[in-house]
């Protein structure tokens, strides 16, 4: 019985935070080498409840955009934006889809 308790406790959490899904635009500049934007997209990944839907990138401009969605009870556009920081690569929000 307690397991089936955690279970259905564990699906709520899961829908909920289904419910809660938005999207947004992320711009990650100075990519300069073939490997950057690959490692940018390890870093936007790494944020917890991050899905890149598309990426767009410019070689000759040295930038990527990636169209993610997230969790907003989870993380945020600006946070998402900051996790390249990590690697050097500036981040910025060009849109927040959902709004907020």
């Amino acid at each position: 019985m307690r397991y089936l308790t955690l279970s259905l406790l564990g699906f709520l959490v899961a829908t909920g935070a289904q419910a809660a899904e938005r999207q947004a635009s992320i711009e990650v500049s100075e990519l300069s080498c073939p490997t950057c934007p690959y490692i940018a997209a390890d870093a936007v990944k790494s944020i917890d409840s991050v899905e890149i839907l598309k990426g767009d990138y410019d070689q000759a401009a040295e930038k990527i955009v990636f169209l993610v969605s997230y969790d907003d009870t989870i993380t945020t556009p600006e946070a998402i934006a900051q996790a390249s920081m990590q690697y050097g690569y500036p981040g910025r929000v060009l849109d927040d889809a959902s709004g907020s």
